[in-house]
């Protein structure tokens, strides 16, 4: 009777009860058990090592174990809702880092998840009772609890060691067949260099060897050599714009709402430009940050963990290096606080001269994350007269920031007239939020033309990442889109507008429908502008080669690949292996008898890109 009046089998059983409550959040079922097990192995070796400190603040640190996991069990569930995948300990570490996202996910809290919270007042209450009632028992003797934890160590050390070396494909599905905490312990243990080694050595091929040649075989394509490549310094010498456009998804692009294009500027921006519309986001958990990295890198995120917080000690190549060798003066603008993402050593790791942050642009106009984009394109304008002076050649690379979720405008900047049942919507408020990007980046354009500095410009333009998305599309904003675009799909959602306009040369559009991503930008660019990169990309320019395969970590169960005809994308949680035609964006997967058998060679390329990128990023070694 003891044990069934101690701290130690409360406190066990209030957090089995939570457990079963989250598998039922996360997977709308509460098994496999032994799953739950694992996790209950871990929890009740914390509580032992309690038992061992035979402190009269036992309770309290019950208690506090209770609230930090019961706070934990909360984040999980929130951040599942908007993310759409269970969190890492590297993702939950990283919280401080979601505030562009907090009000998004502020509307996705319900009453219900603050469940995991109920206890707390009448725990204490009951607490008090006990305690003043001395009906509190200690269950073990010092030798038991050291019996008992030495077993229950053993039995997860056990659970850890046959599992440490299966790979994480999808997190979900492995934490609900292996519990959250073992789970953890597998990813960190990935992370080490004995692990990478293993990996790597499996997805080697016959190539020892990271080049440019090797990269383009696993592709399907022949390495030709940069010199005589498409279309190779047809902008040489000219100053390079690039300009990222937050969640700005191709769907924008030549669109008309009842007669209005939501992106005038931009479509007649493609009348002098190529036109890649077949290329797709592939940011990892990092987000925007993450788009900036592969722009300038043409190296893989690493998926799981914002790239900006990893940055090895070594250097490579990157565009802004890249240009500086060149002679051009290279900046980054971004209305944000530095530190967000930790931009403040992304920066100099990229190589760029000089950053323009929020304390330069200041508190002005504030729309959503902070000043609008108005603020940003005035005083970046004003940034570049000045560097137009002082400079022969630049690389400016401007961040957009007003058209990010929720796409709350200020009335006096809706622009749209939009029919009565995109009010209230998140669909009619992404449509404004475009529409306005658009038109304060048209305005930055007739300035670049007024000044004379159009004609000697490349301008590049594309998204960092989608903006609808996840548990934020309600019913209503679901069947908006399916009648905006006939079959909102996955690619549809991924699907990033890339522009390369170099006016006075390009006078028609060319449109590009290879295969291409976020990757591919860096080697399409310092093609154009004649460059010869000397270290390796991990795309390609896609004016050149007719095949591709790229991948998107983080956002897509790892494996998960495009080629030239079609998304592949290996199971998750709610779907078995679906497969989708670029062609049409229909789910072509009943075409198959056996796709995970007919795409096996496909998959371990994609791994083998993969583990090759992360090599070479974090050791910066091309040799095995």
């Amino acid at each position: 009777m003891r044990f069934f009046k101690s701290y130690f089998f409360l406190f066990l059983m209030l957090i089995y009860s939570k457990l079963l409550i989250l598998k039922y959040a996360l997977y709308n079922e509460t098994y496999p058990l032994l799953s739950l097990g694992y996790d209950l192995t871990m929890i009740a070796i914390i509580f032992l090592i309690i038992e061992l400190l035979r402190t009269r603040y036992k309770a309290y640190l019950y208690l506090l174990v209770n609230l930090v996991l019961s706070f934990s069990f909360f984040s999980i569930v929130v951040y599942f809702k908007y993310f759409e995948t269970i969190p890492s300990y590297f993702d939950l570490a990283q919280l401080d880092q979601v505030s562009s996202v907090r009000s998004s996910i502020l509307k996705l809290i319900s009453k219900k998840d603050y469940i995991f919270f109920i206890d707390i007042i009448p725990l204490i209450l009951l607490l008090f009772y006990m305690k003043k009632a001395k009906r509190i028992s200690n269950p073990f003797s010092k030798k038991s609890t050291l019996i008992a934890m030495t077993s229950l160590i053993l039995i997860g050390g056990f659970n850890f060691f046959i599992h440490k070396d299966k790979p994480i494909l999808n997190m979900t599905l492995f934490v609900r067949d292996h519990g959250f905490v073992n789970t953890q312990f597998v990813q960190m243990y990935a992370n080490t260099s004995m692990a990478k080694q293993k990996q790597l050595t499996a997805y080697l091929g016959e190539d020892r060897h990271i080049s440019p040649e090797s990269i383009e075989r696993v592709k399907g394509n022949e390495f030709v050599s940069y010199e005589l490549q498409e279309a190779y310094g047809l902008a040489e010498g000219r100053n390079l714009i690039v300009l990222q456009i937050e969640s700005l998804q191709n769907i924008m692009i030549n669109l008309e709402i009842d007669g209005q294009e939501v992106t005038p500027n931009l479509n007649q921006l493609l009348e002098e430009s190529y036109y890649f519309s077949n290329v797709y986001q592939q940011i990892g958990a990092g987000n925007t940050s993450d788009a900036e990295f592969l722009m300038n890198t043409s190296i893989y995120p690493i998926g799981n963990r914002p790239t900006s917080n990893f940055l090895p000690d070594h250097d490579f190549m990157t565009l802004p290096k890249l240009l500086k060798e060149e002679g051009y003066y290279t900046a980054t603008f971004h209305a944000d606080e530095i530190e967000y993402w930790n931009r403040k050593e992304l920066y100099p790791f990229l190589g760029f001269d000089d950053y323009y942050d929020l304390d330069f642009f200041g508190e002005e106009d504030i729309i959503g994350l902070g000043p609008s984009d108005q603020v940003l394109y005035d005083k970046s304008f004003g940034e570049l007269l000045k560097l137009n002076e002082e400079y022969d050649q630049y690389y400016l690379m401007i961040n957009s920031m007003t058209s990010h979720s929720p796409f709350e405008m200020p009335e006096d900047k809706q622009w749209l007239d939009l029919p009565e049942e995109y009010e209230d919507t998140l669909v009619g408020n992404y449509l404004q939020s475009v529409h306005y990007a658009d038109a304060t980046l048209g305005d930055f354009f007739d300035r670049l033309k007024e000044e004379g500095l159009w004609e000697q410009s490349m301008i590049v333009v594309y998204g960092d990442h989608s903006g609808l998305h996840g548990t934020l599309m309600t019913e209503k904003d679901n069947e908006l889109m399916a009648d905006l675009t006939g079959n909102y799909s996955l690619l549809k959602r991924f699907n990033s507008p890339f522009i390369v306009s170099i006016p006075g040369i390009l006078k028609e559009e060319e449109r590009i429908e290879v295969t291409g991503g976020h990757i591919d930008m860096m080697p399409t660019i310092t093609n154009l502008l004649g460059l010869h990169p000397p270290s390796i990309m991990f795309g390609h320019n896609l004016l050149e080669y007719e095949h591709n395969l790229i991948g998107m970590r983080y956002y897509l169960p790892t494996g998960s690949f495009i080629n030239d005809d079609l998304m592949y994308l290996t199971e998750n949680l709610d779907n078995d292996v679906r497969i989708y035609s670029l062609e049409d964006n229909k789910a072509i997967t009943d075409d198959f008898d056996k796709p995970k058998r007919e795409f096996k060679a496909e998959i371990e390329k994609m791994l083998q890109l993969y583990h090759w990128s992360d090599y070479y990023f974090f050791e910066g070694e091309t040799e095995f």
